[in-house]
């Protein structure tokens, strides 16, 4: 899994999300300054300082979303990979410690079992081997 997979997708879905509800502020908002008694002169900048005021309070929520993300979730999954590949590797004698107690760090005890379960089968396969020998 491509690292910035997971987190690109959500940003973009939060920005598309946010950008369609600014594009319907704005419209309702045209829609009754045209229904009131503001002079049409007026309506460009009321407009332009009410879509970057919107603009904002969509937009800065969608960077806090996104490091909260990063945080809470692809900052431990990039933890289990990181784990994974070293097992894979072969590297047997580095234990996984579980940093949670949510599923990531039931998920790391479980590999961590795995990790273990593996090393001392390795374990009982060589010393058969040199018994036999």
């Amino acid at each position: 899994m491509e690292k910035e997979g997971l987190l690109g997708r959500l940003t973009v879905y939060v920005t598309a999300g946010s950008l369609f509800s600014v594009l319907i502020t704005l419209g309702v908002l045209y829609v009754v300054l045209n229904i009131t008694d503001v002079p049409s002169y007026k309506i460009p900048k009321i407009m332009l300082f009410s879509a970057a005021v919107i603009t904002l309070a969509f937009t800065l929520p969608i960077f806090f979303v996104r490091a909260v993300f990063y945080k809470l979730i692809l900052e431990r999954i990039d933890h289990m990979i990181d784990a994974m590949e070293r097992v894979s590797k072969g590297d047997l004698e580095t234990p996984i410690k579980p940093e949670t107690n949510d599923e990531f760090g039931h998920m790391a005890e479980a590999f961590e079992k795995m990790r273990v379960n593996i090393k001392e089968l390795i374990s009982q396969l060589e010393g058969e081997l040199d018994r036999k020998r």
